[in-house]
């Protein structure tokens, strides 16, 4: 049943936004009693931290099994551009509805999975940390800067498809070649 009450609520968020989505809401739509709903959880802010750690989570173990995944000797590039994939496609598919909930929230909501979020970058900071490791990335970066600011822009693409009708594939590619390739003309 908790399963369906999150369902139920990351829907209503999705659709109609975070104010939209009330206990009483969240009742009709799993046919229960709302007051039902607190046997299950205390709020709805309880609700939607579950809802953002468990899409966090999710996110986590599909970037770190696929990275688990590569060769020990994959380099950094094959090993980059696969997570940039599976980060870009989590976000956009749509069986992510989890995923798509953090975009409709107020921040002062947002701010409560921040110990997953930071689990997450700590993922991230380790790949770029391989990359300086293998000679891949430039020793002098610092990646304290670079992975709020590259997932950052990652978790902006659902509005950039959004707004110019790119799809995840066309997201990922330039996130890819923008990162490893930087914007330089080539000479």
């Amino acid at each position: 049943m908790r399963g369906e009450i999150l369902d139920a609520a990351a829907e209503i968020i999705v659709r109609d936004g975070y104010d939209a989505c009330t206990m009483r809401a969240v009742a009709a739509l799993v046919d229960m009693k709302a007051g039902s709903l607190y046997y299950h959880f205390k709020s709805k802010d309880e609700i939607v931290e579950e809802i953002l750690n468990q899409g966090i989570e999710a996110l986590y173990a599909r970037v770190a099994q696929t990275l688990r995944e590569l060769s020990k000797e994959a380099p950094f590039a094959e090993r980059v551009s696969a997570a940039v994939g599976v980060h870009v496609s989590s976000l956009v598919g749509k069986d992510q509805t989890y995923m798509h909930v953090y975009e409709h929230l107020p921040p002062i909501i947002k701010r409560r999975s921040r110990k997953m979020r930071e689990t997450y970058a700590r993922l991230w900071h380790d790949l770029f940390a391989g990359g300086v490791a293998s000679g891949a990335v430039d020793a002098d970066i610092d990646l304290r800067l670079l992975v709020p600011y590259f997932l950052g822009g990652l978790n902006r693409v659902p509005e950039w498809i959004r707004t110019s009708g790119a799809n995840g594939e066309q997201v990922a590619r330039l996130a890819i070649a923008t990162l490893l390739d930087g914007i330089s003309a080539k000479r």
